[in-house]
């Protein structure tokens, strides 16, 4: 909005240079006023400009710092992820000691994350302490390659150098204040419309011909909420978040490609050759993966569960979402509204035990015609 007043000042200021009072023919007191309290439209021009400058160049500040606090998470979970894979292709005997050289590790990156986060926010606190700079600029010259801040570091210390610390800390407080605040509240007149899932619940996610084509599949979905055909098609997208609760459903069964960083490269070596090679996976036992895959869900359709389904690999058009396919006979359908529903197994824990029970993960309502 501000742009916009600026351009149309900067508009009127090529048409008319200054306020001809006498053609006004305003009393004296009113125009002396006016002449001391109007300002000229070159004045307001610059004024203007220079707050429209530093509203993006303080809206720069604040995008930078979320890609900071990203960059920085980013680095803290590859850091741990590194030292995740030294433990494990360690021999055991050392165990411990990699544990606590990660343990001291991580713990210095998130303290000294917290100083720089200090400093930062605090407009150069630890930059004035001289006994502290040659310890503190590794700090501060680490933190500024991994957050990027050497992006907006020119326009954080000319916005500190121009204007007073306490106009910004009053513009930063503002700008947290209005951020808790949309966390906190919003207006919404929808008073009896639920903001939880339950069984009333209809979304288009579920859908194929509803979902918007830049949409990913949440959990599950049907071609559409109209089914004529004498079979129809669950699509269940797979969880990454599931691998454990498989694992533990199938101990037996090992997959070739580990949970995270895998080798792209197999090296064979042999007495007479040396090959480097793509990795191969057709030695997977795929019936038992996908067995084991699948076991974790059940699909009922109006309160009749179906144990015997063939389940299939399949990448959904929609994302190239990975997950599992299903086709069920409508033979048992009734003309109408039915309901599939989907369960998950979920770990529970009570007191000092687990145990595993399937939990709802989604309810597709549908209608048939026979």
């Amino acid at each position: 909005m501000l742009r916009g007043f600026w351009i149309g000042a900067i508009g009127l200021r090529s048409v008319q240079s200054n306020i001809d009072f006498n053609v006004l023919k305003y009393n004296d007191f009113f125009t002396d006023r006016l002449k001391r309290r109007v300002i000229t439209l070159d004045q307001l021009v610059f004024k203007l400009d220079e707050i429209c400058s530093v509203i993006f160049a303080f809206a720069f500040l604040v995008i930078s710092m979320l890609l900071s606090f990203g960059m920085f998470f980013l680095t803290f979970g590859v850091v741990a992820l590194f030292l995740n894979t030294i433990g494990e292709i360690t021999p055991d005997s050392i165990d411990n000691l990699i544990g606590i050289a990660a343990v001291i590790i991580l713990l210095t990156l998130f303290i000294t994350g917290v100083i720089y986060m200090i400093d930062y926010f605090t407009l150069g606190f630890f930059k004035k302490v001289k006994w502290l700079k040659k310890v503190y600029y590794p700090v501060y010259r680490f933190y500024s390659i991994i957050t990027l801040a050497v992006l907006s570091r020119s326009i954080y210390y000319y916005m500190i150098s121009k204007f007073t610390k306490k106009r910004i800390r009053l513009l930063y407080g503002f700008a947290a204040g209005l951020f808790i605040v949309t966390l906190l509240f919003r207006f919404d007149q929808h008073q009896y419309f639920p903001e939880e899932d339950n069984q009333f619940l209809m979304s288009s996610n579920f859908y194929d011909d509803e979902r918007p084509k830049d949409d990913y599949v949440e959990v599950a979905s049907i071609k559409s909420q109209y089914v004529t055909q004498p079979f129809f098609q669950v699509f269940i997208r797979y969880d990454p978040r599931d691998n454990s609760i498989v694992q533990e459903h199938c101990p037996d069964f090992k997959p070739m490609k580990d949970d995270g960083l895998n080798w792209r490269m197999e090296v064979k070596m042999d007495d007479e050759n040396f090959t480097i090679k793509g990795k191969n996976y057709s030695g997977e036992d795929f019936d038992q993966s996908i067995l084991c895959l699948s076991s974790i869900y059940e699909i009922s359709i109006n309160d009749s569960a179906y144990q015997e389904l063939n389940y299939y690999f399949y990448e959904h058009p929609s994302k190239d979402q990975r997950g599992l396919l299903t086709t069920i006979s409508t033979d048992d359908f009734k003309h109408g509204e039915n309901v599939l529903r989907l369960r998950k197994i979920r770990k529970i824990e009570e007191d000092d035990s687990t145990r595993n029970e399937f939990q709802k993960l989604a309810q597709i309502p549908f209608w048939y015609k026979k």
